[in-house]
C-alpha cells in the first residue's frame, strides 16, 4: 500500500509535481522496492512533462523535439519513449495534465439560484483558465492542431475539472429547461453543443495569435449568449439580449483599432 506525501507549500495537488509516492514502511521488502520503483517512474514522467512545458513556453511547438526534451529533462531519448511514448503521445499527456489542472468552478457558478447565471459563470471560469494559462495552452493547441488530441479531449470531457465546469453548465441548462427559461424541441445535448460553437471557433484563432485574449473572451461569450438566445423563452430573451448589448459595447473600441498588416 502506498501513501501520497505532499511537498512544501500551501496547495497540494495529488497529481501535481510535488506529490510523491512513498511505500508503506510496514509493508514487506518486495512491496517497498516496488513502491520506490513506481515513485521513480512517476517522478521521471513528471520531469518530462515539466520540461516539455518549459520548451513550449520558451520556443513554441518547433522547439519541442525529442532530443531537446531529453536533454532538458536529463534523460535519454529512449527513456522518453519508454515512459511516455512519441512526441505526439507526450503532447497528448501534457494536454491531459493541463486539463486536469483546470480550476474548480467558482462558488457563484455552483450556488447562484438562477440557472442561466450559473451557466454563464462557469463559461467565464473556463475562459479565465484558458487565458491565465495561455503561455502553455496556446502552443500546445498549435502543436497538436493536426492530430486533434485537444479537440477530442474537450469533446470527451477528459479531466475531472473540465468535466466539473461543463457539468455545471449541463445542470444549469437542464434547470433552465425545467423552469421554462429555455425551450427546445431538440435534445439537451444538441442545445449544449451550440453553446460551445463560438468558443471552439475562437479557440483556434486565439491559439494561432489571430485573436488576442480580450477578443477571444468576447467572441466566446457572444457565441455562448447567442446560443442561449436561440432557445430562450420570450420572457427570457430580454435579459440575454441585454448581455449581448453589453458585449457589443465592449466590441466597439476594439473594432475601431487600426487593422494589422
Amino acid at each position: 500500500m502506498y501513501h501520497l506525501r505532499a511537498g512544501p507549500g500551501p496547495a497540494y495537488d495529488p497529481f501535481g509535481p510535488r506529490a510523491i509516492m512513498s511505500p508503506d514502511a510496514n509493508g514487506p521488502p518486495a512491496t517497498r522496492i516496488a513502491g520506490r520503483r513506481e515513485a521513480n517512474v512517476a517522478a521521471r514522467r513528471q520531469r518530462i512533462l515539466e520540461s516539455a512545458r518549459t520548451l513550449l513556453k520558451e520556443s513554441g511547438p518547433d522547439g519541442l523535439s525529442m532530443r531537446k526534451l531529453a536533454r532538458n529533462a536529463g534523460l535519454s531519448v529512449t527513456t522518453l519513449y519508454n515512459l511516455l511514448g512519441s512526441r505526439e503521445e507526450i503532447l497528448q499527456a501534457l494536454i491531459r495534465d493541463s486539463v486536469e489542472r483546470l480550476d474548480e468552478p467558482t462558488p457563484d457558478a455552483r450556488t447562484a439560484r438562477d440557472p442561466l447565471r450559473r451557466a454563464a459563470r462557469a463559461m467565464e471560469g473556463l475562459l479565465s483558465y484558458m487565458i491565465d494559462n495561455g503561455d502553455l495552452l496556446r502552443p500546445l493547441i498549435v502543436a497538436d492542431f493536426s492530430t486533434g488530441h485537444w479537440a477530442r479531449l474537450v469533446q470527451q470531457d477528459e479531466g475531472h475539472r473540465l468535466r466539473s465546469l461543463k457539468g455545471v453548465i449541463h445542470t444549469a441548462v437542464g434547470d433552465a429547461l425545467a423552469n421554462g427559461q429555455l425551450r427546445t424541441s431538440v435534445g439537451q445535448p444538441f442545445l449544449e453543443t451550440q453553446l460551445y460553437v463560438g468558443w471552439e471557433l475562437a479557440l483556434d484563432q486565439w491559439a494561432f495569435g489571430i485573436l488576442d485574449d480580450e477578443v477571444y473572451r468576447l467572441k466566446s461569450l457572444c457565441g455562448f449568449y447567442v446560443g442561449l438566445l436561440a432557445f430562450a423563452a420570450p420572457d427570457t430573451r430580454p435579459r440575454i439580449e441585454k448581455e449581448l448589448r453589453r458585449l457589443e459595447r465592449k466590441f466597439s473600441p476594439i473594432e475601431a483599432r487600426p487593422k494589422r498588416g
